[in-house]
């Protein structure tokens, strides 16, 4: 029997290689590739105005969400930044990892800037980032922080930038007052009266929203365009007061696995939510 305390100082080398190619490669990520999300971010909001107030016909229940939320109307702020802790898994049966997560909204032009550090498990950990706008962006995953092994195209394929682009749109939830600057039309042929299509930039998305007894918004769903088969959804809890308004601090991810039943794919807390002031990298 090979007696492993035998090899204590090689594994001992081996440990202290790994955490030191872990770290590099975190200053690596930094010097990077947030910069370059950061590039991305400055160039899609470039120019970034307010847009003038739609008078979209809300149903009650929209209504009622929005009034008890508290947008700010006068003074509209066109981004967010949040910053996530929960866990995250890649496939309905896997295991769950914990995962620190940093995401950037806008309106108008519609875009996402994201960045994920996942524990995968002992001394292995993944980072991902995400950058999208107008329907094209970067995918990149990173093993130890050092060595991207996936990539995506600038131009994304159809689903994944419908995918993106929803849940750029779902900013809207830590940013309420932005519904009055969407496009919407409501389904009329629906029985389910908060289906509604919403159009940003030319971009069309087909939705259904769900309120809690409380007026809050519960869950924001994306379909396809017959209403018959949903592609992923957002499902907010625990709404606290933030700069006078009443925002979720819980969300969960809901994505579509091979047989097309959703599964939840994380599970975030929310820990900061930053609606004004200038860009920064926390």
């Amino acid at each position: 029997m090979i007696r492993l305390w035998n090899y204590l100082p090689e594994l001992s080398l081996l440990i202290t290689g790994w955490l030191l190619l872990d770290l590099f490669g975190s200053g690596l990520f930094r010097l990077l590739v947030r910069p370059r999300a950061k590039r991305y971010w400055t160039a899609a909001t470039d120019g970034l105005q307010n847009q003038p107030l739609r008078q979209n016909p809300f149903p009650q229940n929209w209504l009622d969400y929005l009034t008890q939320s508290g947008p700010i109307m006068d003074e509209p702020s066109g981004r967010v930044r949040l910053r996530m802790k929960g866990v995250v898994k890649a496939r309905q049966q896997g295991k769950w990892h914990p995962a620190e997560c940093k995401a950037f909204f806008t309106l108008a032009p519609l875009t996402l800037v994201w960045y994920a550090d996942i524990t995968r498990s002992f001394l292995i950990s993944i980072k991902a980032t995400e950058q999208f706008a107008a329907g094209q962006g970067l995918s990149t995953r990173w093993f130890l922080s050092t060595f991207p092994y996936r990539w995506k195209q600038p131009v994304l394929p159809c689903p994944i930038a419908q995918r993106n682009a929803f849940f750029g749109l779902a900013g809207a939830a830590w940013q309420p007052h932005w519904w009055h600057y969407c496009t919407m039309e409501w389904s009329e042929e629906e029985a389910d009266a908060d289906a509604f299509r919403c159009s940003i930039e030319q971009q069309v998305f087909f939705l259904k929203a769900k309120f809690s007894d409380t007026n809050a918004l519960a869950e924001l769903s994306l379909w396809n365009d017959n209403w018959q088969q949903v592609q992923a959804a957002l499902v907010f809890s625990d709404y606290q007061p933030v700069s006078d308004q009443s925002l979720p601090l819980n969300v969960q991810v809901l994505e579509k696995n091979a047989q097309g039943q959703l599964f939840v794919r994380a599970d975030l807390q929310v820990t900061d939510v930053v609606q004004k002031g200038a860009y920064a990298w926390w």
